[in-house]
């Protein structure tokens, strides 16, 4: 991922700022935020004049993965792109089609895009008439029709809303081919806010464009669930809180989004797009994904995820105690295509075996099992099993209470799963041969008593690798940080200080041998160097292999590492040497049962 593409959506472009002050009381946020936190899933849609070009302008595909980028990278002008208008006619379109859809997927809230970066509202705006009612043959507010859905439907109806960036004003951020002295879609906030005719051309555009449309999108469609705002570290904190402010004079119990400017604004947190993994750093947050890589609809876009990548992705979220927006990017028609509409009634069957599993709960507190994720509600815990354990024993870890009972969710008969304890810590379940779902089988375990867990990742010693993801570990050092977690970047990297480490803790319910393995990448010609992998005062060492671009991974195994007794541990990776730039990108690092002692 490039620093350019980054700075265009991504929530991580803010992540090392310092997080401002909520303003509210825990009283007022538990209330504002209560049908969020229960809702858990919704739709994102991302539907405009790019998607009648899908990615393709004057019959050459446009570089960018984004489709709903095509104005900008395309530098096509304004003039041109308002042609495009006359020829969006969307008559397919089924505002009640498209909400049934999202509900039949579990899904509780829909966000879709009122004005995208593009400037181009989809709705019947007053302030501008670069809009879907006066500029298209389509003449039609598909906002009016999608408010009454949802209401039809009890589906909450939110806007996403482009506060700052718009490529169709003069006086806005993005548009330099058409606007030269116009702050650039890349430029960050330091680079204009002290010149005098950028910020006030942008103050122009603020109070013209971008005030005046959100009034409307909040007065003209009943209640609105939230307000989706985006590239919130292009404007101030004081433009940031004022559209906080103008939200809350307008609709107070509407909810805002962490990019109205950055960490600690609004309502509650985002992860960047499509990023597989986290470090939370809020207590409410949302995670966003696409089903294949462009949010728009993109003619040229055929990576589809699996139904099975996104339950996994969805439910990790959910054991995070996150929300998951999955996106669709309608046709030029109006109409889901057909592998979106696949994947949505895959995750649908799903959900309605597991919907409990789901909605109204929270995150997991036995931390991240090897086999699965887990969530709970009240004194249920609803384990999320991936990888089926072939030996028919399961074990919750980190479980002090007894069990009133468990059983499979989705089996209408409730039959009761033998359990026995495992020490003061765990319980083993004893499950059927096989799953009863390939993709996730949920296991309900109902606490005896107020739940009281211990999240600290418990040593499996047999049926799974106990794996030690870098974004799970904790960084010591000056220099170490985390990439920005999207496929294949869940690692550390610029690990350039020899002083510099990562951390884990453990504990072991028994004494027992395991294999040591490290997973890493290293770029050829910038990486290189030596590494200890520590644990119970025992040392393995390692010599980085470059090989690629550094994300390419390698799996070294180190050697054979004893524990003599049950216990808490720590798992230390530091370097020995560097002899490159940076010493290697790190991946994980796996123990693996040897034998029990």
């Amino acid at each position: 991922m490039t620093k350019r593409d980054m700075y265009m959506d991504n929530a991580e472009a803010e992540a090392l700022q310092q997080a401002a002050k909520s303003e509210l009381s825990e009283e007022v946020q538990d209330r504002r935020l209560a049908w969020w936190r229960e809702a858990r899933f919704g739709m994102f849609i991302h539907w405009g004049l790019y998607s009648l070009l899908g990615g393709v302008w004057k019959g050459k595909e446009v570089p960018g993965a984004y489709g709903e980028h095509i104005m900008l990278r395309g530098q096509i002008p304004v003039k041109e792109y308002e042609t495009v208008a006359e020829s969006f006619n969307p008559t397919r379109f089924d505002a009640d089609a498209w909400v049934r859809a999202a509900k039949e997927a579990g899904m509780k809230y829909l966000v879709i895009t009122a004005k995208h970066h593009d400037g181009f509202a989809l709705y019947d705006s007053a302030v501008s008439d670069f809009n879907i009612v006066k500029r298209t043959p389509y003449g039609r507010d598909p906002m009016k029709d999608l408010a009454e859905a949802c209401r039809k439907h009890d589906v909450k109806l939110c806007f996403y809303y482009s506060h700052s960036m718009d490529w169709h004003h003069p006086d806005s951020q993005g548009n330099t081919h058409d606007y030269p002295n116009n702050i650039g879609a890349w430029d960050d906030l330091e680079s204009w806010i002290n010149d005098e005719d950028k910020r006030t051309r942008y103050e122009r555009y603020l109070n013209e464009k971008a005030f005046p449309q959100l009034k409307e999108l909040l007065t003209q469609y009943g209640d609105v669930g939230l307000i989706w705002f985006d590239c919130g570290h292009k404007v101030t904190d004081e433009q940031g809180q004022r559209f906080v402010d103008f939200v809350r004079s307008l609709q107070p119990d509407c909810l805002v989004n962490r990019r109205v400017r950055r960490d600690g604004f609004g309502d509650y947190g985002n992860s960047g797009d499509n990023q597989l993994h986290i470090r939370i750093n809020r207590k409410d947050w949302e995670s966003i994904h696409t089903m294949n890589n462009s949010w728009g609809y993109k003619k040229t876009d055929h990576n589809w995820k699996s139904v099975k990548s996104i339950l996994h992705n969805m439910i990790d979220v959910f054991s995070l105690n996150g929300n998951y927006l999955l996106n669709v990017g309608p046709t030029p028609e109006g109409e889901f295509d057909d592998k979106s509409i696949e994947i949505l009634q895959g995750v649908g069957r799903w959900m309605e075996q597991n919907d409990e599993s789901v909605h109204g709960t929270s995150g997991s507190p036995i931390g991240k099992p090897q086999w699965g994720r887990c969530t709970a509600n009240g004194q249920k815990l609803y384990l999320h099993v991936f990888d089926w354990p072939a030996s028919g024993e399961l074990i919750v870890p980190g479980l002090r209470n007894g069990l009133a009972r468990a059983y499979l969710l989705a089996d209408p008969k409730r039959t009761p799963l033998r359990w026995e304890r495992v020490g003061k810590e765990d319980i083993r379940l004893y499950v059927p041969s096989e799953a009863l779902d390939p993709d996730a089988t949920v296991i309900v375990a109902e606490a005896e008593g107020e739940l009281d867990a211990n999240p600290v990742k418990r040593l499996l010693e047999k049926d799974y690798a106990n794996r030690f993801g870098a974004f799970d570990g904790d960084i010591e050092g000056e220099k170490l940080r985390y990439d920005t977690g999207k496929k294949d970047r869940d690692v550390v990297t610029d690990w350039a200080n020899v002083a510099d480490r990562i951390r884990w803790t453990y504990r072991a319910a028994s004494p027992g041998d395991y294999s040591v393995k490290i997973v890493y990448g290293a770029q050829e010609g910038k990486a290189g160097g030596t590494f200890i992998v520590e644990t119970n005062g025992q040392k393995l060492t390692g010599s980085v292999t470059a090989k690629g671009n550094g994300y390419e991974f390698i799996e070294q195994e180190l050697g054979v590492i004893r524990l003599d007794e049950p216990g808490s541990y720590g798992l230390t990776v530091r370097a020995d040497t560097i002899t490159g730039d940076v010493l290697m990108n790190l991946k994980e690092v796996q123990l693996r049962p040897v034998k029990s002692r």
